[in-house]
This record gives structure tokens, sequence and C-alpha cells, in this order.
């Protein structure tokens, strides 16, 4: 029930900032970009999830996803794809904040809008392209077994391209952050002042980077215990759990799943509370007053 209710408020602030983008042209920036696609995939993920919740854990949900092949894997390859869309757009997020925090100068050739968008595609293309190896052939699907990645996936993609490629991108991701904390508080000992121009860039720059440091926090928060369960439930079952997966392991994993709505529920909230332009282009939408004494 909870998994619902999280899933269901992600698909309302996932398809509010959609809206909210397309109806505002102020906001169609490279970075912006970025967070579209972001919010994409926090909409597929959010979006599924009931799906997947009934599939797993209704009754009605398991006999139809034991008798039907292709209903179990096309789900479990949209959820897949989406939580891959979801990691690998915040690290294209955080070297865009890092590009444009260590070299200025550079960032509106390198970042333009027609890059980052053959970017996107080509990101897509090539995520669908892996995802969909289960539905050509690579599953270990049987009828009568439950439908989950550790009984329709064979474990060495499951792992290796999944888990592991996660794990590598959550370094990657909390490696780049501390980098760009690093610069940044470097240039503001070394540049405090500086014109007005240069200052309101700076403290625009400033404030985005800061957004995407609460997005990785609650990223962090949100991926980190379902990565470790997946590994210990994976790796670690003779190790850590005596060789027999016990009742409230099984919780604690189910429990996991719900945190990785909860991430792209709050991500658009993020982004409206750290964003000013945001912020506005939200209230707009759905028909807010605004004061301008507040900004």
């Amino acid at each position: 029930m909870a998994g619902c209710v999280v899933s269901i408020l992600g698909v309302l602030t996932n398809v509010l900032l959609l809206l909210t983008y397309i109806k505002h042209p102020e906001l169609q920036n490279p970075t912006n970009i970025l967070l579209i696609n972001q919010s994409i995939a926090d909409l597929i993920t959010c979006g599924l999830a009931p799906l997947y919740y009934s599939l797993s854990h209704t009754e009605v949900g398991r006999e139809l996803a034991l008798k039907y092949k292709y209903l179990c894997l096309l789900t479990l390859c949209a959820i897949v794809l989406s939580l891959w869309a979801s990691l690998f757009t915040l690290l294209s997020l955080s070297f865009d904040r890092m590009i444009n925090i260590k070299f200025p100068f550079h960032y509106a050739r390198l970042a333009t809008e027609p890059v980052v968008k053959r970017f996107t595609i080509a990101l897509w293309i090539a995520m669908v392209g892996v995802v969909s190896l289960p539905l050509l052939g690579l599953n270990t699907w049987r009828a009568g077994q439950a439908c989950s990645a550790f009984t329709a996936f064979p474990k060495i993609y499951f792992i290796n391209f999944f888990l592991l490629t996660s794990f590598i991108i959550v370094i990657l991701v909390g490696v780049l952050n501390l980098v760009i904390c690093a610069v940044v508080i470097n240039k503001r000992k070394v540049h405090p002042s500086g014109t007005e121009t240069q200052q309101l860039q700076m403290k625009s720059q400033y404030k985005l980077t800061k957004m995407l440091l609460v997005v990785v926090g609650v990223f962090y928060a949100c991926w980190v215990p379902y990565i470790l369960m997946n590994m210990i439930a994976l790796l670690g079952v003779k190790t850590l759990l005596g060789g027999i997966i016990p009742g409230w392991f099984i919780i604690l994993l189910e429990a996991s799943k719900i945190l990785l709505t909860v991430s792209g529920a709050l991500n658009p909230l993020i982004y409206a509370w750290k964003i000013r332009e945001f912020r506005r282009a939200f209230q707009k939408t759905v028909g807010l007053q605004i004061d301008s004494t507040q900004y």
C-alpha cells in the first residue's frame, strides 16, 4: 500500500514537472534537458511500480506472472530501464555541473542543446539495447516461478549488467560531487568578489550545484540500501545469512524497492524548492498567485 501511494505521488509530481517544462520556454536549456530526462525515468519507475507490486504481491498478479512469460519480462525490463536511466542521467548531471564549475568559459560551447539532446537519445538507445536482452532469449523464466529479477534474469546478467553497473555509478557520482564541492569551496575563497553580472552568474550556478547535491543526497539514501540488499541476497547468502534467506530480510529487500520510488517522487519537489525558475513556473502551471516580493 505504501509503495502504491508513493508511486501515485511520483507520477503526479513528474507529470507536473513535464507539463511545466513544456509550457515555459525559459526553462528549456541544456541542464534542464537532463533534469527532464531524469523526470521521464522517474515517471516510468513510479508508473510501473504498482504493476510490479501487483505481479509480486497479489494472488491474481502472481498467477498472471506465472502464466504469461512476456508480461513478467516486459515489466522487469521496463523497470530496469527506468532505474538505469535515472542512474545514468544523475551521472550526466554530475558531469554537467563539473564542467560548468571547473570550466565555465568552455561550458556554453561544450554543453549546447543539440549536443545534450543527441547524447540523451544515444543513451536511451544504448540502454534499451542492453535491457532488451532478456526479451531476446537471455532469461531464466520458467512457468510456475515467481516473477522477479532473481528468477527471471540469469545471475551473471543481473549482477554484471545491472547491479555492478549501478554500484560503479554510485561510486562515480559520489566522487564527482566531492570534487564539485571542493572546486566550489576553492572558487569562493579565491574569487569572493567580481562584477555584479559575474556574481549573479556565479550565484545561479552555485544554486544549481546545491540542488544537485540535495538530489545526490536523496539518491544515496534511497539507492544504497537497495544495492546492498541485492548484493547480500545474490552473493552473501551463504556467508552472511547462513545459506537461507530469512523472512525479515525479504521484508527489508521489498522496503528498499519502495525507496527507489521515493527518490523519483521527491526529485521534482527538490527542483521546485532549490531552483527559483522552476518554483515560479510550477506556481504558474497550477494557477497559484505569485508574490514577486518573495523573489
